[in-house]
């Protein structure tokens, strides 16, 4: 079972990590850049605990990866979080995100390409079955600030088709939630991880998975089971 003892340290190293890249771009005249952006530093610890519940759960430790490349069918490759491997087939790939301010400006893009990733990554093995024998497993992972949602409420109207329910009232939280439970439930994604943080006037850090299918426990659970069928599938390779 994951616990909180667990989880919490990974959102205070982000916290962190986040608070000293801001300071290390204003210092070089590039807060407001995007560079932040590029800077992964916040999101290392994160991958770090995906990587190791591959690990735990029966593949060795030079058989699972952070920030590793495999090739892409529309585009020329992807770097994926987390790759997993056992005896040269993939088992499982891992994309990590996260959101600390101004959902607005990128949310609806986040979510694309996640779609895209996962389509590219099914492409590759449809047509040439570069990642072997057990098909493309992928989990899709967001850090969210709580904190980070917009003022003045997002009031999209569509003329022509009525909006889906599901997405009202609007909240970018809320449409994370929603995309990784129907990932999930639609086999875009086999698995997934919700988690809404925030710093408390005391300066502790708090956090919630409000997705149910989506928390550390089922992503461990998930993964536990793809590693058990990749481990008995492969036994004779």
């Amino acid at each position: 079972m994951v616990s909180e003892r667990q989880v919490l340290p990974l959102l205070v190293n982000w916290w962190t990590a986040k608070s000293e890249s801001v300071a290390k771009l204003a210092a070089q005249g590039k807060a407001g850049t995007g560079a932040q952006a590029r800077d992964a530093k916040h999101m290392q610890s994160l991958a770090a605990f995906v990587r190791q519940m591959f690990v735990d759960a029966g593949l060795g430790e030079d058989e699972v990866t952070t920030d590793t490349v495999i090739p892409g069918y529309f585009r020329r490759s992807k770097n994926w979080d987390v790759v997993a491997r056992h005896k040269g087939h993939l088992v499982g790939v891992v994309e990590l995100k996260s959101q600390e301010k101004s959902p607005s400006n990128n949310a609806n893009n986040r979510i694309e390409e996640a779609i895209g990733s996962a389509f590219d990554a099914r492409t590759v093995q449809d047509i040439s079955e570069a990642f072997g024998k057990l098909g493309v497993w992928a989990a899709w992972c967001m850090t969210f600030n709580r904190d980070c949602e917009p003022t003045r409420r997002n009031g999209v109207t569509s003329k022509h088709f009525p909006l889906d329910p599901a997405f009202v009232p609007f909240t970018y939280a809320g449409q994370y939630g929603t995309a990784i439970e129907r990932f999930i439930a639609q086999n875009v994604y086999q698995a997934g991880w919700m988690v809404r943080t925030w710093v408390n006037d005391d300066s502790t850090v708090g956090y919630d998975e409000p997705i149910p299918t989506a928390t550390a426990e089922t992503l461990t659970t998930q993964i536990e089971m793809r590693v058990k069928f990749a481990l008995q599938a492969l036994r004779n390779e």
